[in-house]
């Protein structure tokens, strides 16, 4: 058997160096009047993931007025990468803008963000959609994990909000992946006993 190395331990980030940062960062924000809320992997864990991360992602709603140099590079979709120095160690920060088709979903979820423990958090239904637009396979695992949890995830409240945010055909085209999701998250691929609210009628 192959033995696999666990390379980049030392890069995660602590629940308390996650939250330093992000009361930074959200300051930073608070003082320049820019909406912002948290999503990702640290999401993941207000909601009850054992999932580890590397860094922190938010969705604001414009930039920071970071100074010469502060920004190390820039997301493909629209955005920054920084890093917020706090008491331990640097904590990277996926500032996330988008520029694409998507940013009017992003925005949207930023909107409806909650407060948990007075931080803006992306709710469990918003994060399902940002993630099933994501697309990548831990996206995957994520949204898999939150659907199973009990009165977490409002099925029905996810397809009202990619209708009434997006549009008939981007549900058109979601819901089949997202039928999967949910037979998986129930253990029950091709479930007949509940439409999830996916029916068009």
């Amino acid at each position: 058997m192959k033995e696999r190395k666990l390379n980049g331990l030392t890069d995660l980030i602590s629940g308390d160096e996650a939250i330093e940062a992000i009361e930074k960062v959200g300051a930073l924000a608070d003082e320049n009047n820019i909406d912002w809320a948290v999503c990702g992997g640290i999401a993941m864990v207000v909601y009850g993931s054992p999932r580890l991360t590397k860094d922190v992602d938010i969705i604001a709603s414009k930039s920071l007025p970071l100074k010469d140099g502060e920004i190390k590079g820039f997301l493909k979709q629209g955005g920054e990468n920084f890093l917020i120095e706090t008491e331990k160690r640097s904590v990277p920060i996926d500032w996330i803008l988008r520029n694409d088709e998507a940013k009017k979903i992003y925005q949207a979820a930023l909107k409806d963000a909650v407060k948990i423990n007075k931080i803006p958090i992306i709710t469990p239904e918003w994060l399902i959609i940002l993630k099933y637009i994501a697309g990548r396979f831990k996206d995957q695992e994520d949204c898999i994990f939150l659907l199973g949890q009990m009165d977490l995830v409002n099925r029905q409240k996810v397809k009202d909000l990619i209708l009434t945010n997006g549009s008939g055909d981007m549900w058109l085209a979601m819901r089949a992946g997202l039928k999967r999701w949910y037979d998986l998250a129930d253990g029950t691929i091709n479930a007949e006993k509940d439409d999830y609210g996916l029916r068009d009628s």
